[in-house]
């Protein structure tokens, strides 16, 4: 069940990342919807489902968009699988920890897509993308990912059933 859910949850947002989300920029910076539910999930539910998670979203959006195929499965793949390491360290109930993990991802993501970029001879000018997208996009993402963190916690966690005293 969880499974399928994660994967309703990827399409949805793939069509809704290539159609609506382009019309909320701001600075002309769209939020990287995709990165912010892999760290999601990987917070919620672990290290497999979410790695799983991120290579069908990160392929996915690559056939689409991508002038070269399989680089953000990698990322994401990884992004999901080192998030998810730390699921059960982190406390599920402290809201600072998906806005924390989304920062750190982000520039993770950004640094490791422009190596790929730079090694494959594509041209992107590193000072200027990181000061007018990457900061822009660490805080997006981050807002949104507290939102979707809380709604996520609902559909993912499974509540617990205390006895005794408040």
């Amino acid at each position: 069940m969880i499974t399928l859910i994660t994967l309703l949850i990827i399409i949805i947002n793939f069509i809704l990342q290539s159609t609506i989300l382009h019309y909320f920029n701001i600075f002309d910076v769209v939020p990287n919807t995709s990165l912010v539910i892999i760290i999601v999930i990987a917070l919620l539910r672990g290290k497999k489902t979410a790695s799983i998670a991120g290579l069908i979203a990160g392929l996915l959006q690559d056939i689409i968009f991508s002038p070269v195929i399989g680089i953000n499965g990698f990322i994401y793949f990884f992004v999901g699988y080192f998030v998810g390491m730390a699921e059960n360290k982190l406390s599920k109930d402290n809201i600072l920890i998906p806005f924390i993990m989304t920062l750190i991802s982000t520039i993770c993501y950004h640094l490791v897509y422009y190596l790929f970029m730079y090694f494959l001879s594509f041209n992107i000018p590193f000072f200027a993308f990181f000061k007018n997208v990457v900061v822009i996009e660490m805080l997006y993402n981050s807002l949104i990912s507290i939102i979707l963190y809380k709604w996520f916690s609902r559909i993912f966690v499974i509540p617990s059933i205390r006895f005794g005293r408040r």
